[in-house]
């Protein structure tokens, strides 16, 4: 229910006057407030005047800045470059020098290997002369040796054969010796059997006369009869014992003389077959020391031979022992060369590309100047009407339309407002190269037109928070030429 009406129905006449007393000092007030409110239009008009001076302003000295940014990075990116050209260059020589060290140092060492290499082949070539000298030492010493063995067989079978004949004529010596000894026994026997009959006969003899004496004397007695008989029987008798005896005696002589003979005889046999004997050990033994020699002179030859074909095996193993280190000798020379080979490729392939100069990098570009719309000029609103309220409030929509104004104007510049506050119908549409979120939107009061851009909190805590700045108003604004994101409308 309308104001008015509620009062007359309470206060009647009164209320008409009170009703009209409120409508105008609501009049004056509306008044004030209108009076207030284009006040502070002239004032906020003013204000972006002044604000748009000091953008105007701020963008140029930002562009001077810009410009003089642009070229001193232009005059570092160019003293860069001729500062790497002349780091490349220096690398380039230094690289050239430490190759052309490298090829002497190189051709130093192949010297010094190839000298080595020398060394060792003429040590080689020294050792096999001293081993083939040594070969034919030794086979000139065991010829020696092998004629001095030989010789000694011979002085061997020379003193066997000496030994023979001395031992023969020895040997004929003793048999002569035992036969003239086998004489002389068999003389002596004879003697003392010719003595012992002698002996025998004398005694005989003597027996037979002191017997005939005996009979002569006892016949001399004048003895007779039985007892002279008996006495010269006696006698008899005796003497014919005696007889007897030396008749046997005799007769054992005679056999003692056979039986020493005899052992003469077969002694002297004996000797000559013991002679014999000696004779053909005495010749088996020099046959043996001949043939010993001659089987002694066999092995000499066969070890000598086999010492001259062990020679002539060493002379050829030391030949190709020779050809073998020759052919070494080669290889390792061309071993040599192939390392030096080797390594002056390494050392050329460690020198640098040949340095060229980049081209210089065009000038800068000078920003384009931006092109700014003034602030329309506000117009006074009606006055307000006693009795009716026309007079709006003024408040952040007032300020919104300001801003959306001054962000109209500045589609497509550097610098743009992008506070949250004053945006809505926020999506997030994608990211740009540098990962920084890019939403759609529009401003508040003005929901028929879309932009594209980013969000001034978003980039606070971020590197770019260098690019957001704080306009006279309290919001953020954004310099997108810091960014790698495009303001605009969509």
């Amino acid at each position: 229910m309308p104001v008015g009406k509620l009062l007359n129905n309470l206060f009647g006449d009164d209320a008409s006057k009170l009703n009209e007393i409120a409508l105008e000092q609501q009049w004056h007030i509306n008044n004030e407030m209108w009076a207030y409110n284009w006040a502070v239009t002239q004032d906020n008009y003013a204000f972006q005047l002044e604000g748009l001076a000091a953008q105007k302003l701020n963008e140029a000295t930002l562009n001077a800045y810009k410009e003089q940014s642009e070229f001193n990075a232009w005059m570092n990116r160019n003293n860069l470059r001729l500062y790497e050209y002349g780091k490349e260059v220096e690398a380039y020589n230094a690289s050239v020098a430490s190759y052309e060290q490298q090829i002497d140092y190189n051709s130093s060492a192949e010297t010094l290997a190839i000298n080595d290499a020398e060394r060792v082949y003429a040590d080689q070539l020294i050792a096999f002369g001293f081993q083939n000298q040594d070969l034919i030492m030794k086979y000139y010493e065991a010829e020696e040796q092998k004629d001095f063995d030989i010789g000694k067989l011979q002085t061997k079978v020379d003193q066997a054969i000496s030994l023979a004949i001395s031992q023969e004529e020895q040997v004929t010596t003793n048999k002569e010796w035992d036969k003239a000894q086998a004489a002389l026994d068999n003389a002596g026997l004879r003697e003392g059997l010719a003595a012992t009959k002698a002996e025998m006969a004398f005694k005989s003899e003597q027996a037979r006369i002191e017997n005939i004496q005996a009979v002569g004397q006892q016949q001399n007695l004048g003895q007779s009869g039985r007892s002279a008989q008996k006495a010269i029987s006696s006698l008899l008798a005796s003497y014919g014992q005696g007889q007897a005896a030396m008749a046997d005696s005799l007769s054992r002589a005679e056999s003692k003389y056979m039986l020493d003979k005899r052992r003469v005889a077969e002694t002297l046999a004996h000797k000559e077959k013991l002679s014999d004997l000696s004779y053909k050990q005495i010749s088996s033994n020099l046959a043996n020391t001949i043939q010993d020699a001659e089987t002694a002179e066999e092995g000499i030859g066969m070890k000598f031979d086999q010492l001259e074909e062990r020679t002539e095996f060493g002379q050829e193993q030391i030949q190709q022992s020779i050809k073998s280190a020759e052919q070494q000798h080669i290889a390792d020379r061309n071993k040599i060369e192939m390392d030096k080979h080797q390594q002056d490729l390494q050392a050329a392939s460690m020198v640098t590309t040949r340095p060229t100069i980049q081209p210089a990098e065009s000038l800068p570009l000078q920003i384009p100047e931006t092109q700014y719309i003034d602030p329309q000029k506000p117009t006074p609103p009606p006055k307000p009407v006693l009795g009716a309220n026309t007079v709006p409030q003024a408040g952040v929509l007032d300020k919104v339309g300001q801003v959306m104004n001054i962000a109209g104007t500045a589609v497509g510049m550097a610098t743009a407002v992008s506070d949250i506050q004053l945006k809505e119908n926020i999506t997030l549409v994608g990211k740009s190269g540098a990962g920084l979120p890019i939403y759609e939107f529009n401003y508040k009061g003005d929901k028929n037109q879309r932009y594209q851009g980013v969000m001034a909190q978003d980039l606070l805590t971020t590197d770019y928070a260098k690019s957001v700045s704080t306009r006279s108003d309290g919001f953020y604004q954004v310099d997108y030429s810091q960014l790698d994101v495009t303001f605009k409308k969509v």
